[in-house]
């Protein structure tokens, strides 16, 4: 466990206010978040779902071409993900993202934020969706959900969160 309190502490240090503003994280870096969590969010959400999904179905899977295609994504991705996590944690705590556990172990941290809100009644719906994606490339899906978020974000009660930069309007 002590090998893992400091990073423990960076996400404390995330939810402490660190600047008057609120921190953001541009459309690109939450793509490479996004990218990077997502193998750790496939196989947590698969476990969650295990009751509700039959065995065959692809989130329920530990192996196979769709999750290895997201997993050889994850270290082109830790670069920009590092530099959103960066933007979203205090100053003190960024220097723990460049020791050499942060990676491994962000994403599993990550994930259970996510997952934890799934009930059963959605996972034949996440299921489906995992479907529809299978055919993309992982760079394309990263790409959706972060439009997905952009589009939430506009509205009154976004129910996303993730903090992306206002980008000017474009003339």
């Amino acid at each position: 466990m002590k090998r893992f309190a400091p990073l423990l502490a960076l996400l404390a240090c995330a939810n402490a206010p660190a600047q008057t503003t609120q921190p953001c994280v541009t459309p690109a870096e939450a793509e490479a978040l996004v990218l990077f969590v997502a193998p750790e969010l496939i196989r947590q959400a698969g476990a969650r779902c295990a009751n509700a999904l039959p065995p065959s179905a692809l989130l329920r899977r530990t192996g196979g071409s769709f999750l290895a295609r997201y997993e050889a994504e994850t270290d082109a991705a830790w670069p920009q993900a590092k530099a959103a996590l960066s933007r979203l944690t205090a100053p003190q705590a960024i220097q723990l993202l460049d020791s050499s556990f942060a990676a491994p172990i962000v994403a599993s941290l990550i994930a259970p934020m996510v997952v934890g809100n799934i009930d059963a009644a959605d996972c034949p719906r996440i299921e489906r969706a995992a479907n529809l994606v299978q055919p993309l490339p992982p760079r394309n899906v990263a790409g959706l959900i972060v439009l997905f978020a952009q589009v939430d974000a506009d509205r009154p009660n976004p129910q996303m969160r993730l903090p992306l930069c206002r980008q000017a309007p474009r003339n």
